[in-house]
């Protein structure tokens, strides 16, 4: 209906035009001294019509051929967007199937064609991961290198992919100049923090990771579980790394949060580290606080070989029977209840202990200190059959047999 509407009106319009023509008897006068010019008015409308569309023409001409070194320019410039884009994918499609060598050819060449910043930080990066996972260490440095020469300064994308592959590659002091940039343009950035994690950790630093932690910890970056794990091991790098006097280690386990000084690791480290000052006591106040917070047999182990003497060990047979009550089952708490009876003298409880410790779970353990007791008690042939038990525990591919 449309098209017929148009039709219509065309030729309505040419009607008009030849109705006009025929009843129009009007003529221009055009004078050009010396010259004098008489047209009809229908020719001279016709001729006027005619030089305006060849003038719109001439002009259009002029306009297209004028602009069309800079639309070859344009389409030159799209094909090689497309190209770029095109190279792009491929690449990335090579990088995810583990074709790093096609992977870094198809993206060396995406960067080659490549004309804005964005896709020439995306393509150089990529190429640079390719060349990475290839163990090509020069090549990926080279590509930092043209990405450097490129982008503008302070590049997150770059900086953060030069922090992550340098400590991949265990170039530590490369690594900490390229994290330190990253996290000069972002401080808070969760990615970075984890990079720098990673590098303090390797280094040992472990205040600065227990600061990293507990940052990760509060933006949720990290679960609660791993968090605490972390915390518990730079705790023990915290320990081991330095030399304390007996009052600063006292000072220092005291001001840690009550979890921490529940965690078993942790525990037995700063045992260990009060036996090597000669702190018995202090070994003994950590156990027991650790006890009472949360259960560990572990711990109740090594309560047995602190080596305390006098009052403060009938205080800790004491406590080890306390225990006792509560966890009746426990075999290595009855072993450091036979351990304390025999340091004590108390001949026949520390046999009944060390029975029953290896009633509930025979070990290696418990049959040669009940050896030992044996021994002292003029009881060689019992003594000897438990050293035997406790070698067969101890090395079960030996064949020992009963005397």
């Amino acid at each position: 209906m449309k098209a017929l509407g148009w039709i219509i009106a065309l030729f309505a319009l040419a009607v008009g035009f030849t109705l006009f023509a025929r009843l129009n008897t009007g003529y221009a006068l055009l004078f050009i001294p010396p010259w004098r010019i008489e047209l009809s008015l229908n020719v001279f409308v016709i001729a006027l019509v005619l030089l305006t569309l060849l003038l719109y023409c001439v002009v259009k001409l002029g306009t297209e051929l004028g602009g069309l070194p800079g639309r070859v320019r344009q389409y030159r410039a799209e094909r090689r967007y497309r190209a770029s884009v095109e190279l792009e994918r491929q690449a990335r499609t090579a990088f995810f199937e583990g074709r790093y060598q096609r992977a870094e050819r198809l993206s060396a060449d995406a960067l080659s064609a490549s004309s804005e910043l964005e896709a020439i930080a995306v393509n150089g990066l990529l190429a640079a991961r390719a060349a990475h996972a290839m163990r090509d260490f020069a090549k990926r440095d080279r590509y930092f290198e043209r990405l450097q020469a490129k982008l503008p300064q302070q590049h997150l994308a770059l900086t953060m992919t030069m922090a992550e592959l340098y400590l991949d590659e265990r170039r530590y002091d490369d690594a900490s100049r390229a994290l330190a940039e990253a996290l000069s343009i972002s401080p808070k950035l969760t990615a970075a923090l984890k990079l720098e994690l990673r590098l303090r950790q390797r280094n040992g630093e472990a205040d600065a990771v227990l600061r990293l932690v507990e940052q990760l910890a509060k933006s949720e970056a990290i679960e609660v579980e791993q968090a605490r794990r972390l915390r518990v091991q730079a705790l023990l790098d915290s320990l081991a790394g330095r030399p304390r006097t007996p009052k600063e280690l006292k000072d220092w386990w005291a001001k840690l949060p009550e979890a921490d000084r529940a965690a078993v690791p942790l525990v037995l480290a700063m045992v260990d580290a009060c036996s090597a000052l000669g702190e018995a006591t202090l070994a003994q106040e950590a156990i027991e606080d650790a006890l009472a917070s949360q259960w560990s047999s572990e711990l109740a182990e090594r309560y047995g070989t602190l080596g305390l003497s006098g009052e403060a060990a009938t205080n800790q047979l004491q406590q080890a029977e306390a225990w006792l009550r509560s966890h009746p089952e426990d075999h290595l708490l009855l072993l450091t209840l036979g351990r304390l009876c025999r340091a004590r003298g108390l001949w026949g409880k520390a046999q009944t202990y060390l029975e029953a410790s290896l009633a509930v779970e025979p070990t290696a353990v418990a049959h040669a200190e009940l050896a030992r007791l044996l021994e002292s008690l003029d009881q060689p042939d019992a003594a000897a059959r438990h050293y035997r038990a406790s070698l067969v525990l101890a090395l079960p591919q030996l064949d020992i047999q009963p005397a």
